[in-house]
């Protein structure tokens, strides 16, 4: 027989055995609280990239293409790859000194291909194509075009970049396909309405051209004539 002591030993080993649903439940417990780390740290990178677009400053814009710039895209948070582009092609078109821009230029390149392959249909994306388009070749090629106009088909309506659109629209009209110029209109005047301060400064950006004809039409059949 086996002696007291020993025997309740034994006993305690099998009471203090866990179980391997125990075991796996705290090992995905721990693969959630890290995954959940990992998602609220990017959230917080994509928040501070977009807030760095917007900041519009070129101290804020250096300093964050310094510390992000040279990451590999696929370890960006997707969200945060696409203002971090916009930040690297603003650099490029206005960096303090040629070498800056030419480092630059090439992080964008980098991001948008880097998007173009992940999230093709982006909105984001489309637009930084068009950009990147005008920069490397200095007016819209067949790819910025085509880009653009996709980029009205997935959204009609931008708030941050409706002022920009409306500008490439003026400028390109004659190029885009017509579904695009009445995006373009359309944009313009949600624009106006959304916000009846903008009016003026619309009506400045279209000028006597093709397109600020086609605006003031618009504006004149919803009841909104020449201010």
């Amino acid at each position: 027989m086996t002696p007291g002591p020993a025997r309740d030993a034994m006993g305690h080993a099998r009471r203090r055995r866990v179980s391997p649903v125990a075991i796996l439940g705290s090992l995905a417990c721990l693969a959630g609280c890290v995954l959940a780390a990992r998602v609220t740290r990017d959230e917080w990178l994509a928040a501070d990239l977009v807030q760095a677009v917007a900041d519009r400053s070129a101290t804020v814009r250096d300093a964050t293409l310094e510390a992000y710039g040279d990451r590999s895209p696929a370890g960006l948070p997707i969200r945060g790859a696409a203002p971090l582009a916009q930040l690297a092609l603003n650099g490029a078109r206005s960096g303090a000194s040629p070498g800056l821009r030419v480092i630059n230029a090439a992080r964008a390149n980098r991001l948008i291909r880097h998007l173009a392959q992940t999230r093709p249909d982006w909105d984001a994306t489309l637009l930084l194509v068009t950009q990147r388009e005008l920069l490397v070749h200095g007016a819209a090629t067949p790819t910025a075009l085509a880009a653009f106009e996709a980029s009205y088909r997935v959204r009609p309506f931008h708030n941050r970049a409706a002022i920009w659109r409306i500008a490439f629209t003026r400028l390109y009209w004659r190029d885009l396909d017509p579904a695009t110029r009445r995006a373009g209109i359309a944009e313009a005047v949600w624009q106006t309405r959304y916000d009846d301060g903008q009016r003026s400064a619309i009506e400045r950006l279209l000028g006597d051209t093709p397109a600020g004809v086609a605006y003031q039409l618009r504006m004149a059949a919803i009841g909104h004539g020449a201010g």
